[in-house]
């Protein structure tokens, strides 16, 4: 298959190369100044989340420790330790997350650890955002690996732990819940050399978890170099009660820039209810 390459983009494959990726890609070019390339990234990114208990103030959709609704997100690479609230948990886990510069710039970090029960494990390089963490597939056919018995937590270890389990809420940055595989958190950040294209987004209500009658869900993103607030991306869903989940294919597709954070928030009209969301797309690196 021959390739092209267009003064000021990315090299693509043609003739199959989709128009809406080229658009993508031309729009970051001369809104930022970035030549990139889905072909030369070859990555997916999706990122899936629930909330039980979403409220009339905006939660983010994802799993959080006691009290917390939205992430406590830190600046500096703090986020250093993983421990599970059960003795029985010793499976290996990799945990995908960013470090940080003193400039604000994420770098992508994917790194395994030994569990070691209620016992607080180091993690090898401490993290900046952390954003998925799941059980390693580390058994043998006739012994597979184990579902947690615990809740695994990812946690800035400042304040420490207590039987397996992080002294402040906000601490807790990532959990598998007891019986899962795998986090639950539609939230995730982009590192400085990429960009995300978002194509498709999901989003519904589940069977428990409250009476709510509708629920409104946004996307936000955040510029973590230049101190951004969180800015919606796209238009706000409305979600109603006994209805169908929500898709939603934008075209264009929507994109999120190098060290951003981006996160799908929801809440209720009145009482709570349980939510799920996710975002998929793929990733486009600067050549």
């Amino acid at each position: 298959m021959a390739f092209t390459k267009r003064p000021g983009f990315a090299r693509e494959v043609t003739p199959s190369s989709s128009p809406d990726i080229a658009q993508a890609e031309r729009v970051i070019f001369t809104t930022y100044g970035d030549t990139v390339s889905v072909f030369e990234k070859g990555k997916n990114l999706n990122k899936f989340g629930v909330n039980l208990t979403v409220g009339t103030s905006f939660e983010t959709v994802g799993e959080m420790q006691g009290t917390e609704v939205h992430e406590t997100f830190v600046s500096t690479n703090l986020i250093d330790s993983v421990v599970s609230s059960s003795a029985s948990d010793t499976q290996t886990v990799t945990i995908q997350g960013h470090t940080v510069d003193v400039s604000g710039n994420l770098t992508f970090v994917s790194q395994t650890a030994d569990l070691s029960g209620q016992t607080e494990v180091p993690l090898i390089t401490p993290l900046a955002r952390a954003s998925r963490m799941y059980i390693n597939a580390s058994g043998t056919f006739d012994s597979p690996q184990a579902v947690p018995v615990g809740i695994i937590s990812v946690y800035d270890n400042t304040d420490g732990e207590t039987s397996g389990v992080p002294n402040t809420d906000a601490s807790t940055k990532l959990l598998i819940s007891a019986g899962e595989s795998q986090t639950q958190k539609c939230s995730t950040s982009t590192a400085s050399d990429e960009y995300w294209i978002i194509t498709a987004i999901d989003a519904g209500i589940g069977n428990t978890g409250g009476n709510a009658a509708r629920v409104q869900i946004k996307i936000e993103t955040r510029d973590i170099p230049n101190g951004g607030v969180w800015r919606p991306l796209g238009r706000e869903l409305i979600l109603v009660v006994g209805q169908n989940g929500v898709q939603v294919d934008p075209i264009p597709y929507l994109i999120v820039p190098p060290s951003h954070d981006i996160r799908v928030v929801a809440r209720t009209n009145s009482n709570t209810a349980s939510v799920f969301a996710e975002l998929r797309g793929m990733l486009a690196s600067i050549q």
